[in-house]
């Protein structure tokens, strides 16, 4: 038996799941067993919500935003995450790409170009500073 669960909130999502497909845009961008995907996100949005959580247990610094703003629903543009993401190649903002399971983790699926860089560490991921810079520029 399965129930779909939506939610924002990512600690409920860790208490009540199994498994989570993280969405943006009405699309899905990363799907897999909760604890792997809240553990070790692969895709540029996933890491991106993590890093704005705060830290519980740490000093309270502040917290990291994704630069952007989200699309509204008919206006989606024709790639991925694209506009937002630190890691954008041209063929990112082409059409968006379809979800792949991921090198040595064949539970997980990512909706990225680049996953393969990315998960390997090839392309490190840029600070949230960096990717706003290069949002608003």
């Amino acid at each position: 038996m399965s129930l779909p669960l939506i939610s924002h909130d990512l600690g409920v999502i860790a208490d009540m799941a199994d498994r989570v497909a993280v969405m943006y845009g009405g699309r899905v961008v990363e799907v897999g067993a909760v604890a792997t995907v809240l553990d070790a996100p692969a895709h540029p949005y996933t890491r991106g919500l993590l890093a704005a959580l705060p830290d519980l247990d740490g000093p309270r610094t502040r917290l990291m935003a994704i630069p952007g703003a989200v699309p509204a629903p008919d206006a989606l543009p024709p790639g991925c995450f694209a506009r937002r993401c630190a890691h954008v190649d041209g063929v990112c903002e082409t059409a968006p790409p379809p979800l792949r399971a991921l090198p040595d983790a064949p539970a997980r699926h990512a909706a990225c170009a680049l996953i393969e860089a990315l998960w390997h560490g090839k392309n490190s991921l840029k600070t949230a500073s960096q990717t706003l810079e290069r949002t608003s520029a």
